[in-house]
């Protein structure tokens, strides 16, 4: 992704910061309506000098390196600077493309960040705001959405010129650049109030020159961290894990290995009373296990068990009928 404004001379941890705080800016403006995705868009300010064009040009870039193809369209007239900012310079502009002299593809020029192409304005043309409410620039801004994924306009501050205000209407979706620490939250609220007026949809509000949160220190730690420092330290060293000993070495341990499980203990009874144990079967219940041995051996087994024919027929039922005991303790 490359970072335009003369970003070269920053440091690499600010120019890590400005790519993914764009990156993060696009990702908000995809998920901000599924149904309604926003193809067409104005960048504008309250003031001048808040970094509207930087932030402008560095979403166009993202937008790029995403793999969608989008046009960056130079609508601040009055003073021409994202030409400079991109290093690219167009033989038509805006003007041209109205009259019919060429089309938006011919119009166009490719920049170094492939799938972003940038749309110039002719210098000094009388009454922009004029030009920008036309019927011809209605259609302009049709035929680029028709030709590319996303367009992006950069407009002048709200606070100085109208310019932004009527462009607003005929795109998807308006983003207002706030310095922080520079503008006033009048001037800010004043340039909201007057985009709403107009019937423009203000969709939100991009801070720029903001401090770094703490979520910043993580991400430099990740991308910006000195390797070659790191690399000349030695890489410390891993514990060792002990190994478990063998069943040699725990039976040559001195604490004696147990033969047998220990007893269970008795669990405590709950009943008030304990039960006794059954006695033994006296004299007078011999005569009942005698009667019931000389049953069980007088029935005839179901193998054996033949019809008046000699066939093998169905076992017969036990002559004597079971007479169930009246105590069952006695059996």
């Amino acid at each position: 992704m490359a970072l335009f404004n003369n970003l070269g001379k920053q440091r690499k941890d600010d120019r890590s910061s400005v790519v993914n705080s764009a990156k993060t800016l696009l990702a908000n403006i995809r998920f901000m309506d599924v149904d309604n995705p926003v193809h067409t868009m104005a960048i504008t300010s309250a003031v001048p000098n808040e970094g509207k064009t930087f932030v402008a040009a560095n979403l166009a870039s993202a937008i790029a390196t995403s793999g969608k193809t989008c046009l960056l369209v130079d609508c601040d007239m009055r003073r021409r600077s994202m030409s400079r900012a991109l290093g690219v310079h167009a033989q038509h502009g805006i003007y041209a493309v109205m009259a019919g002299e060429c089309t938006v593809q011919q119009a166009a020029v490719a920049t170094q960040t492939p799938n972003l192409y940038f749309l110039d304005s002719e210098p000094r043309i009388p009454n922009p705001s004029d030009l920008l409410n036309s019927n011809r620039f209605s259609k302009l801004v049709d035929l680029a959405r028709n030709t590319y994924d996303y367009v992006l306009f950069d407009t002048p501050p709200v606070g100085t010129f109208v310019d932004a205000a009527v462009l607003g209407t005929k795109v998807d979706a308006v983003f207002m650049v706030v310095r922080e620490g520079f503008t006033r939250k009048a001037e800010v609220a004043a340039a909201a109030d007057q985009l709403k007026k107009s019937g423009c949809n203000l969709a939100g509000m991009i801070m720029n020159y903001c401090e770094r949160t703490s979520s910043e220190y993580y991400y430099e730690y990740y991308y910006t961290h000195d390797d070659k420092s790191t690399s000349q330290a030695p890489a410390p060293k891993m514990p060792v894990p002990k190994q478990r000993p063998s069943r040699s070495s725990a039976a040559k341990a001195s604490t004696p290995v147990p033969t047998a499980p220990p007893a269970r203990r008795k669990a405590a009874s709950t009943d008030a009373t304990v039960r006794q144990a059954p006695a033994a079967p006296s004299s007078d219940d011999t005569g009942v296990y005698e009667r019931l041995a000389e049953q069980a051996a007088a029935r005839p087994r179901r193998a054996a068990a033949t019809d008046a024919d000699g066939n093998p027929g169905a076992s017969p039922l036990p002559t004597t009928p079971y007479v169930p005991h009246s105590n069952y303790d006695e059996i």
